[in-house]
């Protein structure tokens, strides 16, 4: 029953010697044979060796590439460069001379989580004690549903010692980082706003959107320059009340767009205090029927065409008949115009006898050269297409030619009227400072925009605006009154949009700059009258008298503006024809 086990027997190691040879060290001749127990342990132990040599191996590999890296070797090629992160800053705009507009600062806002707070009556008073704006009864009653909230997004250092020494629990305070505009309500439609979690939504804070982490935007607006335009824009809208108003002043030369103004408008640091009605950018979005304005474009088409100059004469007694259409003029001359007056004094029966001549083609082909066809392509989002007429026969050929049976936006015709008065080129505005002029596109020659100059002066010396005039700059310019078209169509006699589009220095143009507003009542001093002429036309001549210094221009004579109407050239130009005439009759030597 109790066997004793059999005793194993342990292995041995036989070394036979080969026969005749050397007798062998006996220290060499030991073999170890190893049991199972210690085939198993080598075993183990060689795993053990293999593993640690490869994490040897890798974490070697690690070093080595970590200081690659870290010395630049492993830099990602220009061509791979990341898109810019939503968590990384935004880009801050300032305008033209780097005042700034906007930009992103820290800020404390107040959290609470309702599932901590002990007693959310308690906490909502004490909160609302050291924080007037918030409603008690309203926190109160998410706190006790058990709601983590946001407060306030921002507090001041003093808020935020009064809120810490409460001692509640629950109550957090957390970094963020707020959009700050710091000029308020100023350029608010240029500049835009934002909207938690979508950044920029409209005007250039939505395009800064794609500049995150990059240099500050430079806007092409001045902010003095227009500061001025708004000021003047809300004085009438006191004196005349008008529906809404709006303005711009376009660089000429460049397209860019120094003063852009929509009133009503909104603070952008608070854009839900107001309508959405406000912060509907007029100037660049809306489309309106903007009047007599296009009787420039038709006059300077039908020159250009070399159908009529200055003195070219047109009937404009009594009315004009159109297939069905009846054109008539308000308060007309009732006589025989020549072009010049035709613009002079508005005729609609002129312009249409003029735009039948010239011929709807054509008409249409000039029109699309002046950017009337089409949306402009501006770095901001609130942009539109004119609206055009579904057919252009000849009473569609005679309306527009006074801007009746067209609707664009105001920005579209600033553009338009820019190429008449800089020489004949076309320029798109923009809204992004430039350090270059380029080439625009070549509508008219530069002889008839010379012509067009003479005809646009005598608007304001002898025509509807003569309340336009700024002493010493010589403005240049057209009034334009259109009814406004009802809502049940056809047009209201009652209604109307009120323009006065001009540029200075009339004699050598540098700015363009538009006046308009919608729906404005007569006012003392205007003898009943609510057109152009007594409320636009003032407020222009208002504004260039005050911005004139901070756009860099200088007041000049009578004579020096009359050479240069005359001759079509700006005083630099024929000064310095003069002296190379001086050098070469004195042999190239100089005065003598």
């Amino acid at each position: 029953m109790f066997l004793r086990k059999p005793k194993r027997s342990k292995p041995k190691a036989y070394v036979i010697a080969e026969a005749g040879g050397a007798e062998p060290d006996p220290k060499a001749l030991k073999v170890r044979a190893l049991g199972a127990r210690g085939r198993v342990a080598e075993r183990a132990r060689m795993r053990i060796m293999m593993c640690a040599s490869v994490f040897v191996f890798v974490f070697a590999a690690l070093g080595v590439r970590l200081a690659f890296i870290s010395f630049g070797g492993m830099g990602a090629p220009e061509r791979y460069a990341a898109a810019p992160s939503a968590a990384a800053p935004r880009t801050e705009i300032v305008d033209r001379n780097g005042a700034l507009l906007a930009v992103d600062v820290p800020v404390i806002a107040l959290e609470v989580a309702g599932n901590e707070v002990w007693d959310a009556k308690e906490a909502a008073e004490q909160l609302a004690g050291v924080l007037p704006d918030i409603d008690a009864a309203d926190l109160e009653e998410k706190l006790s549903e058990g709601r983590y909230m946001e407060v306030r997004a921002d507090l001041t250092p003093t808020e935020r010692k009064a809120v810490f020494d409460l001692g509640l629990p629950g109550v957090r305070f957390a970094a963020r980082v707020k959009r700050f505009f710091p000029q308020g309500d100023l350029a608010a439609h240029v500049i835009g706003h934002d909207e938690p979690g979508k950044g920029g939504v409209m005007g250039l804070e939505k395009t800064a959107n794609r500049y995150r982490g990059k240099e500050p935007m430079r806007a092409s607006i001045d902010i003095r320059v227009q500061q001025i335009l708004e000021e003047e824009l809300a004085a009438d809208m006191e004196k005349f009340s008008p529906e809404a108003a709006w303005g711009a002043v376009m660089d000429v030369e460049t397209g860019e767009v120094i003063a852009l103004a929509s009133l009503p408008d909104f603070d952008p640091n608070a854009p839900g205090a107001v309508a959405a009605d406000s912060r509907r950018n007029r100037a660049t979005y809306d489309r309106y029927e903007l009047g007599s304005a296009f009787k420039t474009f038709t006059a300077a088409a039908v020159i250009e065409e070399g159908l009529g100059r200055e003195s070219t004469t047109y009937d404009a007694r009594g009315s004009f008949k159109v297939a069905d259409r009846r054109i008539s003029d308000f308060h007309g001359e009732n006589r025989i115009l020549t072009l010049s007056e035709v613009v002079q004094y508005s005729s609609n029966i002129g312009a249409a006898r003029m735009a039948l001549e010239l011929g709807a083609d054509k008409q249409q082909r000039y029109l699309e050269a002046l950017g009337l066809f089409s949306a402009l392509p501006l770095e901001i989002a609130e942009n539109r297409e004119p609206d055009l007429p579904w057919q252009w026969g000849p009473v569609e050929t005679a309306t527009i030619s006074y801007g009746h049976g067209i609707a664009v936006t105001p920005l579209h015709l600033l553009a338009a009227f820019s190429a008449v008065v800089n020489g004949g080129e076309y320029r798109t505005p923009h809204f992004l400072a430039t350090t270059k002029t380029e080439q625009g596109s070549r509508v008219f020659s530069k002889e008839t925009s010379a012509v067009m100059r003479r005809i646009l002066r005598r608007v304001v010396t002898d025509g509807t605006a003569s309340y336009a005039e700024a002493d010493g700059f010589f403005p240049i310019g057209k009034t334009a009154t259109a009814d406004k078209k009802s809502d049940t169509g056809g047009y209201n006699t009652n209604a109307r949009i009120a323009s006065f589009i001009g540029a200075v220095p009339g004699y050598a143009p540098r700015y363009a700059i538009l006046i308009t507003y919608d729906n404005p009542q007569p006012a003392e001093g205007t003898y009943g009258y609510a057109t152009a002429g007594w409320n636009a036309a003032p407020a222009f001549s208002r504004f260039v008298t005050r911005a004139a210094p901070l756009l860099g221009l200088a007041p000049v004579n009578e004579s020096t503006a009359l050479a240069s109407f005359v001759s079509g050239e700006p005083p630099e130009l024929r000064r310095e024809a003069r002296l190379a005439t001086h050098t070469s009759a004195n042999g190239g030597g100089g005065a003598p």
